[in-house]
């Protein structure tokens, strides 16, 4: 017996019109699953934004307020009445909430805010995983019964691209997530660990702000860059594949997609069934996924090699405030402030954490000069 293919739906969507984006999602929900044997009234639902910093919804670096409206007010249509939203961002998560808008969705929608930082630690064992056999998570994962995954598309200039997948990495709390950073160590352990997570929280639906991106130095930096669509799928790296190419990004540019076919965790492209609008494609200012992926393959086999050719933060004296933000969240500790930040080489591992706390978009990638490289806003 043939298996249904997995189902991801795309929609042209271009303004954070709730009404409109509401009536649009209600139309892909049902083309990817059964909401009436999926959602029930007596369901205590977790909604897991990327909440990366305390930046306003036109910056792009957060996914849409208007988006997670939508979402509350189908489930509320369905008499879902414990609905959470949740996660656990840099600068503080308090202040997250309020700059991006979730505090005023709880307050009109009678929804509870759930700082993962600020809770307790369920520390989840799971075998089956490759790299991250114990995840230090946030209790609520375990607590509630549904998990919507709703990610912002976004290039991100460790890894190349963030959506569905990498949206997770938010679950594990705390500075535990800067300390799994410095423990992985290998670029190869990361992007497994990625996939080790998303596999044990397993999110029921996943839904994607791609109404306005960001390209560049993402992703918390970049420039916000229109591509009008939302995509669902009840399959992560289904909607990721599908989202990547929607932006001019391939399967084989990211290495923890590429391992998650490996893995099995989602069908191949081919297998994969696009169903809406055919949604013209944007193609994003990013690094040179050439050297992304060039510098993962030398960190395997010569590491000797990679420690003199391997990415490492660079400052813009002009723009650096000389806060130390980028000194503090460091997981092992390579920069030193010495009137402008310092960074150890040796000791550098390459996860750019600081590029993603920067408010001031002062660090870009060392190889950002390179050709195919960059953040230059569009003309």
């Amino acid at each position: 017996m043939n298996q249904t293919p997995t189902k991801v739906a795309i929609k042209a969507c271009e303004t954070y019109d709730v009404g409109l984006i509401e009536s649009s999602l209600r139309e892909m929900l049902d083309e990817i699953c059964d909401m009436d044997s999926l959602i029930h009234p007596y369901q205590k639902i977790l909604i897991k934004p990327n909440l990366v910093s305390p930046l306003t919804p036109d910056k792009a670096a957060t996914t849409n307020p208007a988006v997670v409206e939508a979402v509350v007010r189908i489930l509320k249509s369905r008499g879902v009445k414990d609905i959470w939203i949740g996660d656990s961002g840099i600068h503080g998560t308090d202040k997250i909430f309020e700059v991006c808008g979730m505090n005023d969705i709880a307050n009109r929608y009678n929804c509870q805010i759930c700082d993962f930082d600020g809770e307790k630690i369920h520390s989840v064992y799971r075998q089956e995983n490759v790299i991250l056999k114990n995840i230090p998570l946030t209790h609520f994962v375990d607590s509630c019964d549904l998990i919507i995954n709703m990610p912002k598309v976004k290039i991100h200039h460790a890894v190349l691209y963030t959506g569905a997948i990498k949206n997770l990495y938010g679950t594990i709390v705390g500075k535990n997530k800067m300390k799994l950073h410095a423990n992985l160590g290998t670029k190869d352990n990361f992007e497994n660990a990625l996939l080790d997570l998303y596999s044990t929280v397993n999110p029921t639906l996943n839904i994607m702000d791609g109404i306005v991106g960001m390209e560049g130095n993402g992703p918390a930096n970049g420039n916000p860059i229109k591509s009008n669509m939302l995509l669902a799928s009840t399959n992560g790296l289904a909607l990721d594949i599908v989202a990547m190419s929607q932006i001019g990004i391939g399967v084989n540019d990211v290495g923890y997609i590429e391992k998650g076919l490996k893995r099995k965790m989602g069908p191949k492209p081919s297998e994969i069934d696009v169903v809406g609008d055919k949604v013209p494609i944007v193609v994003y200012e990013k690094p040179s996924a050439f050297l992304v992926k060039l510098n993962g393959l030398v960190e395997r086999v010569t590491p000797s090699i990679y420690q003199h050719m391997k990415p490492i933060p660079k400052f813009d004296k002009e723009k650096c405030v000389k806060c130390e933000i980028c000194e503090e969240i460091c997981p092992v500790d390579s920069i030193e402030m010495k009137g402008l930040p310092i960074v150890n080489k040796k000791d550098c591992i390459s996860c750019f954490c600081c590029q993603e706390a920067c408010f001031s978009d002062a660090i870009v990638r060392s190889d950002s000069k390179k050709k195919g490289v960059g953040n230059a806003a569009r003309k």
